[in-house]
């Protein structure tokens, strides 16, 4: 369906490059093809998930109505819930979905009107409700279709039907999107704060994250090299690339020692696609003197890992000069805004020992009553789905803040940025498919 109307505007497109005419050549507003209604919501994919952990009960989505260019009086259009629909779904996809009871959702309106000179209706609300009482990681669909217009208006064919794919996932299903901004922790700049993180003989990084690409540059700064992730620059950060280094590889910076070492150090199973979740973790213990980092809760790399104190610190680490204030436990963000992570991240945390290969992998998703765990530091599960703050569920209770991507962290700035967030993802639980 989504072919066939990418083919139809496709179409629609020559016909208008043909005669030569744009939308804003007519005085209304018109344009030189045939006008339509549609689902705006339809507009690129049919397709709508409406992905929930667990423990939801209710869900607010909306859609509008659209026109490819506006009337000259109102139009009113009517729609409803699809049953029929259902069938010719899963038999193009292959699925056995069913559709989803009408107690678990209300409509609240058959029709919407687009009025004259307008392209789009006021929003239709459309709750979904108990949804707690439905199966666990199983799909039902709700299809929401156009049936008719009040003046005769066609409607566009691949985009007049709105597939609601809803699911009660066990998996993570927010993640907070670290793209032009990054997030900080205000109370790391105390001493009582950053205690739990100070005076370590042991630790672990774990995180989810997603990078849809590894930017090679951006607005402002030629060459980029690095996608910041979690930790203190030139302390112990955990990081994606670096200058002469593999650009999507996972690296650390502990100290002066890049972990691995070695320009050339081509490792594959620390290597990342773009757009694919990874469970991420790096442990390290100061007696043992070994680092050790697991991909998606198996061992990648290994191998020595010297400290030259008995202890080390995770918290504010003075280097003095100018760029001083850089050097601080941030995610997302290291030295300077063109060094970003611009990804999704999950379940983030610091522990102050360094977890076991079978500890990683049972925990990857989730850690059971944290609160209970003196030596769980740090944990940012980033499921608030809402805010500008990320709960810290460690019994620490050092929340996390989102700053804008743009601040100079180096020069002292810390203005609040947007947080946005990303809560119809669904996170595969690879922990749980072996």
């Amino acid at each position: 369906m989504k072919k066939m109307k990418h083919i139809l505007l496709a179409l629609l497109a020559v016909s208008a490059a043909a005669t030569g005419c744009k939308t804003e050549d007519y005085d209304d507003g018109t344009t030189p093809v045939a006008n339509t209604a549609y689902i705006g919501a339809a507009e690129t994919t049919p397709d709508a998930p409406v992905t929930f952990k667990r423990t939801v009960q209710t869900l607010d989505r909306e859609f509008t109505v659209k026109l490819v260019s506006p009337l000259s009086e109102d139009m009113e259009v009517e729609f409803r819930i699809d049953a029929e629909a259902v069938s010719a779904y899963n038999r193009r996809h292959g699925t056995t979905y069913g559709l989803l009871e009408s107690i678990h959702y209300n409509l609240g309106q058959q029709s919407v009107s687009i009025e004259a000179g307008k392209v789009e209706s006021e929003p239709v609300a459309i709750r979904f409700q108990g949804l707690d009482q439905l199966e666990m990681n199983e799909t039902y669909l709700l299809p929401v279709s156009l049936t008719s217009t009040s003046n005769g208006l066609g409607l566009l064919r691949g985009s007049e039907t709105l597939y609601y794919l809803v699911k009660r996932s066990s998996a993570i299903t927010t993640a907070a999107n670290l793209t032009d901004c990054y997030m900080w922790v205000p109370t790391f700049e105390t001493q009582a704060g950053q205690a739990p993180i100070m005076g370590l003989k042991a630790m672990t990084y774990e995180v989810l994250v997603n990078v849809p690409e590894f930017a090679t540059s951006l607005p402002g700064q030629s060459t980029v090299n690095v996608t910041s992730v979690m930790g203190v620059e030139q302390h112990c950060l955990l990081r994606i690339g670096d200058a002469s280094y593999p650009r999507q590889q996972i690296q650390l910076q502990v100290g002066d020692v890049h972990f691995p070492s070695g320009a050339d150090n081509v490792i594959p199973a620390l290597t990342l696609d773009p757009g694919e979740w990874y469970h991420i973790a790096f442990t390290w213990d100061v007696e043992e003197e070994i680092g050790r980092i697991y991909v998606n809760g198996r061992l990648a790399y290994s191998d020595r890992l010297p400290c030259n104190t008995e202890t080390f610190d995770i918290g504010q680490v003075s280097k003095g000069g100018s760029e001083d204030t850089a050097y601080r436990f941030l995610i997302g963000y290291s030295y300077n805004p063109f060094r970003p992570l611009n990804g999704m991240v999950s379940e983030a945390r610091i522990w102050s020992v360094a977890r076991s290969e079978e500890e990683i992998f049972r925990d990857m998703y989730e850690i059971a009553d944290p609160a209970s765990k003196p030596e769980l530091r740090a944990y940012w599960k980033f499921n608030e789905g809402t805010g500008n703050i990320a709960r810290d569920y460690s019994q620490y209770g050092n929340d996390a803040a989102c700053l804008i991507g743009t601040n100079s962290m180096e020069n002292g700035d810390r203005n609040e940025g947007t947080l946005k967030w990303n809560n119809a993802i669904e996170i595969p639980m690879l922990n749980q498919e072996e």
